[in-house]
């Protein structure tokens, strides 16, 4: 599924396969970076999440880990036996929000994310207002791997 597509017809509740993997949507919410651009970040049941990645025409599925990683981020980092390469840092902000409420409108969050060489996906966040990490663990998932079951 193109990633225009996935973001028009998305809502909560919704089933999402996952190459072969189904998960329950529960709440979408549209970020806005601060270069303007934007993603949409799906809060999944098992504290999993589904972003997209227009330019990288990709999608990150993730799920939240708790790590020992402090404030500063290295080029280069070790998790899960693999060596991470870092990717980018961002700013975003939540314009829109459907479902849950797990993140509300207005609330914001910096990333830095890494990437090691077997497409496993490292994502590093502080949420702004409550400076709490929201740490994700995950893979590279092409969008021909990406189903909705409405």
């Amino acid at each position: 599924m193109n990633i225009q597509e996935f973001r028009e017809r998305i809502k909560p509740e919704m089933t999402v396969v996952v190459g072969d993997k189904q998960v329950i949507v529960k709440e979408v919410v549209k970020f806005r970076l601060d270069d303007g651009d934007f993603y949409t970040k799906c809060f999944l049941n098992d504290n999993q999440v589904l972003a997209d990645d227009l330019n990288g025409n990709i999608f990150i599925f993730a799920k939240e880990v708790k790590d020992s990683f402090d404030s500063s981020f290295p080029e280069k980092l070790e998790y899960d036996g693999r060596e991470f390469k870092f990717l980018y840092t961002a700013h975003a902000t939540a314009e829109e929000t459907y479902g849950e409420e797990l993140f509300k409108k207005g609330d914001s969050e910096s990333f830095w994310d890494y990437k090691a060489d077997d497409g496993r996906y490292l994502s590093l966040g502080i949420t702004d207002s409550t400076k709490e990490k929201a740490d994700f663990y995950g893979e590279v998932i092409s969008t021909d791997k990406i189903s909705l079951m409405e």
